[in-house]
């Protein structure tokens, strides 16, 4: 498979140093940035999953298309398709992820969800470009 053109792409990261996470999400077909969020100091398993959800409602509100959302995270994909997260971490924004993506399940379910293959593909759109800032 090509590398994706169309879509929205997601990416989270996590600096030590400054104790913010923070995600985005990237318009794959016009590269502008749709949405960004800095949540305080969480983890980038949060961050990732977050940044999945935030698009999908983005899709969902703005009935962009393709209904077609990628991340690197194989935990968001795994948290996402779950509905629900193994994260032991208190966040409200989790709960309210959780219980948003089990009320909209409908619209949720019709989303495309897929892995971003940064070795095919090399890194996501979104990525924030500092990897030496411990992201995964």
């Amino acid at each position: 498979m090509n590398r994706p053109t169309e879509g929205i792409a997601v990416d989270a990261a996590h600096s030590t140093k400054n104790l913010v996470t923070e995600f985005q999400g990237i318009d794959l077909a016009t590269g502008e940035q749709i949405f960004y969020k800095n949540l305080g100091n969480q983890t980038v398993n949060i961050g990732e999953f977050l940044g999945v959800v935030e698009a999908v409602k983005y899709v969902i509100e703005n009935d962009f298309q393709p209904r077609h959302i990628y991340t690197d995270s194989v935990t968001a994909l795994t948290w996402f398709k779950n509905k629900a997260t193994a994260s032991n971490k208190k966040c409200k924004d989790l709960q309210k992820a959780e219980i948003f993506l089990k009320a909209f399940a409908y619209d949720v379910d019709s989303i495309e969800v897929s892995h971003w293959d940064n070795k095919e593909w090399g890194e996501t759109p979104a990525d924030f470009g500092n990897k030496g800032n411990s992201k995964k």
